[in-house]
This record gives structure tokens, sequence and C-alpha cells, in this order.
């Protein structure tokens, strides 16, 4: 540890109060890992959709049906805002 800065000076002194030399303070510190890094298994998480989501989802296809084209543009006075926001309408009205 440095000695001019205060701050390792106090946790030198505080480490000599509790009996540890300074030398020792880098093997204390130290710990190996709990598991190895090749052992731990990555698993994916799995949740379900809520009721209501699968109610917004239905609501998008209904509205997006008949805000669309068939090639896909939207029809005069649609936007996607105008879409989320009749979709959000229709799927409280589902409740």
């Amino acid at each position: 540890m440095a000695d001019n800065c205060p701050t390792c000076m106090a946790l030198d002194m505080l480490l000599r109060s509790r009996g540890v030399e300074p030398g020792m303070a880098e093997t204390i510190a130290y710990s190996r890992p709990s598991r190895k890094a090749d052992k731990v298994v990555k698993t994916k998480v799995k949740r379900g959709a809520t009721k209501a989501s699968r109610k917004l989802g239905k609501a998008l296809k209904e509205v997006n049906k008949k805000a669309r084209k068939k090639n896909g543009d939207f029809k005069k006075g649609f936007s996607q805002a105008r879409v989320m926001r009749d979709a959000h309408k229709l799927a409280r009205r589902m409740r």
C-alpha cells in the first residue's frame, strides 16, 4: 500500500489492529472462484405470456388486418400509432 495516501494509512492501521501484517493483506483478499467457469451452464428462462399480452396480440392482428393493404402498406388514415391505439382499446374491450 502507498504510504502517503490517507485511506491506505487508515486501512494499514486497521489491519495492524486486527493482527494482520501489511504483507499478508494481498493473500487474505484473494479467494478462489466458487465454481469453475467451464462448468457454468447457462439456461434460458422461459416465461409464459400473460393474459393481457395474449389479448393485445389478438387485438393487434385484428387491427392490422383492418389497417393494411394487400402489399403491406397502411391504408389512408392509418399509422403505427393509430394501430397501437386501436389495439389497446380493443384489448380493453375484450376483458
